[in-house]
């Protein structure tokens, strides 16, 4: 075997050992970081590296911050914080008006920030003493800096001076968060990948609020089928979870009541019959408060129940030929309508949304194109035709949200065989997409950097 060789299988086995697992594109990231992992350890063989992972608790939190990546902030995706704000807050608060506390769960919490944001938030609304917050993570290095409360500037870009003000001491350019919310937040390590759900014991149970996002992306499909499964039964009835818009789709593993808004995808646990009449079970439109942005209020709502392959999907890949030959054939506006009619009873299907994009942007409309392709990226955010189109959209409105949606389109076309068919456009291969992705970047960067001159 070649030395590239042992290395990938030497990071395959590492991932295992540590209970995670990455698709084949990041595999030779993750050797080349386990290998620096191990000559800034001295460890020269990989079978001295998988004997110590697991007992010495410090380098294998060592190699797990070597293999994932633990940027966050406060804040961070404001648009799924206001959806709680203004949408599941006051829901949730309906169903337990003189229950016992809500529970919110961050999962993946890394050094704390968004457990806190979620407390910070609560507060805000004069809710604090009424919800319990959970959070866990993998990395005892990370929970240590989360239990410590205190950050630097950066983890509070988003983060405006009255709440800083507020909630944070500062001293010599660290900010450390006020005692009361630090004791809302109760810490504990957990390993996904390995560790059975629910847990009660654990008070790893019976949530009304789960947040795990950027996390499912370190798994590969078999085991987000699990997770998936033991995430909505660590679920309250009617609870819901948010994931990351690159996160993979759960809808196909677990019965979940699936929601496509302006903040993502969001799931819920289906209510048991006897509490659907004393509950708002849908998602109902909030009154925009002044000053804060709209809740993100549903766009498509489908119940669906985890199948192989079901008549709804034949059904809208039926529909999604029929648009497709209106297109192709010059009618995009009546494409367009037809798109929008279909995505009413197959809400979850990204390739309605996707024909949905393409004719909106052949007839002029960019805002209605762009928001058809965002919804794509929420359902499937390796799809690197909508994340290409997505980006031409936004070029001349968002550069930068340009730009990110083009490196996303390029690194997806990069980790395939360049002859390979690109998923919803087939008439292009992974190559072809690559070099155009390569001259609208080009081209946006060029414009930039006129504009800086």
């Amino acid at each position: 075997m070649t030395r590239r060789g042992q290395s990938l299988e030497l990071a395959e086995q590492v991932a295992g050992k540590v209970g995670l697992s990455f698709s084949a594109s990041r595999k030779k990231a993750v050797a080349t970081a386990i290998e620096r992992v191990m000559a800034r350890r001295g460890i020269g063989e990989g079978r001295s590296l998988l004997e110590r992972l697991g007992s010495d608790e410090n380098l294998t939190d060592d190699v797990i911050s070597a293999v994932t990546v633990a940027e966050t902030h406060f804040f961070r995706g404001p648009e799924q914080f206001e959806l709680i704000r203004h949408t599941i807050l006051p829901e949730l608060l309906r169903r337990r008006s003189d229950g016992p506390p809500l529970r919110f769960w961050s999962l993946g919490c890394a050094t704390g920030e968004e457990p806190y944001s979620l407390a910070i938030l609560c507060e805000e609304d004069g809710l604090l003493d009424d919800v319990r917050i959970d959070a866990a993570d993998i990395s005892r290095k990370a929970l240590a800096t989360a239990k410590a409360a205190e950050y630097g500037e950066w983890a509070l870009r988003n983060t405006g001076p009255r709440l800083r003000q507020r909630y944070f001491t500062s001293c010599e350019g660290r900010f450390r968060l006020n005692e009361r919310l630090r004791r809302q937040v109760d810490f504990a390590h957990l390993n996904l990948g390995t560790d059975a759900l629910p847990d009660p014991q654990k008070r790893f149970a019976d949530f009304d609020l789960i947040l795990c996002r950027n996390v499912l992306v370190y798994f590969e499909a078999h085991a987000v089928r699990r997770i998936a499964r033991q995430l909505q039964t660590c679920l309250s009835n009617g609870g819901w979870l948010l994931t990351a818009p690159t996160d993979p789709p759960l809808w196909k593993y677990a019965p979940f009541e699936t929601s496509i808004t302006s903040a993502g995808v969001v799931y819920r646990r289906i209510m048991a019959p006897d509490t659907r009449k004393s509950s708002t079970a849908r998602v109902a439109p909030v009154q925009r408060q002044a000053g804060k942005p709209a809740a993100g209020v549903p766009l498509a709502r489908a119940r669906v129940v985890p199948t192989q392959k079901t008549t709804g999907d034949d059904a809208a890949e039926a529909i999604a030929r029929q648009i497709r030959s209106r297109f192709e054939l010059g009618e995009a506006r009546e494409a367009a309508r037809l798109a929008a009619q279909a995505i009413e009873k197959h809400p979850l299907s990204a390739e309605l949304h996707f024909l949905e994009g393409l004719s909106r942007m052949a007839s002029g409309e960019t805002e209605a194109a762009t928001a058809a392709l965002r919804r794509v990226a929420y359902l499937d955010g390796k799809l690197a035709a909508a994340q290409f189109f997505l980006g031409v959209c936004l070029k001349d409105s968002d550069p930068q949200a340009a730009l990110r949606a083009l490196e996303n389109a390029l690194s997806s076309c990069l980790s395939r065989s360049p002859r390979e068919h690109v998923e919803l456009m087939r008439e292009a291969t992974a190559g072809h997409l690559a070099q155009r992705a390569r001259r609208e970047i080009a081209s946006i960067r060029g414009h930039l950097g006129s504009e800086a001159g």
